[in-house]
């Protein structure tokens, strides 16, 4: 009798280990989370700026874009510029694009800069670069028109392109139908919808 008292507490002692009165066994099966590691950019923002300004300024397109989207990957994550230098930089990261014909990629950093001033002439300047690049003049037109139908969101120190001399748009600059619309779109009056 004694032996069968012993072996029922026995059980219901071991049963209740068993049913989490025990040590925690859920931390060998589960791993922890990692810790997200900071980003920490080489240099600063100014520097990617200034480096593919000048690269820029230069004709040197490929090594504007080096420098451009690193300073684009700090601003996407950091977002401290002001709406003049952050439309600076996607305007010329995505010229410069679609200068070394990665329109895919000038369109993507539009999208980011649409995303965040819809309103911005020259975000829609650079998307119709991207087309003209890819020899899609009704869309490069569609965008064109877009552009100027903003310009009178056009930040002081900003200026639109001449569409008939810009090098983008080489391809159509002679064609008569290009030409009239152009001519006709900067005429026609501003949009009145955000």
């Amino acid at each position: 009798m004694m032996f069968c008292k012993f072996i029922i507490i026995a059980a219901l002692a071991f049963s209740s280990f068993a049913c989490g009165l025990g040590p925690d066994m859920s931390k060998d099966r589960i791993p922890g989370t990692p810790t997200p590691t900071p980003f920490i950019p080489d240099k600063p923002i100014g520097d990617y700026l200034r480096d593919g300004a000048t690269a820029y300024a230069a004709g040197n397109f490929a090594e504007a874009v080096v420098h451009y989207k690193k300073a684009f990957e700090i601003e996407q994550r950091e977002q401290k510029l002001e709406k003049k230098e952050r439309r600076e930089l996607i305007a010329h990261l995505a010229t410069a694009y679609s200068r070394t014909g990665d329109a895919k990629n000038a369109r993507l950093a539009v999208a980011y800069g649409l995303s965040k001033d819809f309103n911005a002439p020259t975000y829609h300047y650079a998307l119709a670069c991207s087309f003209s690049s890819e020899g899609d003049p009704s869309t490069a037109l569609y965008h064109l028109r877009a552009a100027f139908g903003f310009r009178d969101k056009l930040l002081p120190s900003e200026k639109l392109g001449e569409p008939l001399k810009d090098p983008c748009f080489a391809d159509f600059a002679d064609d008569a139908e290009f030409k009239k619309a152009v001519v006709e779109m900067k005429n026609e009056p501003l949009r009145d919808k955000d």
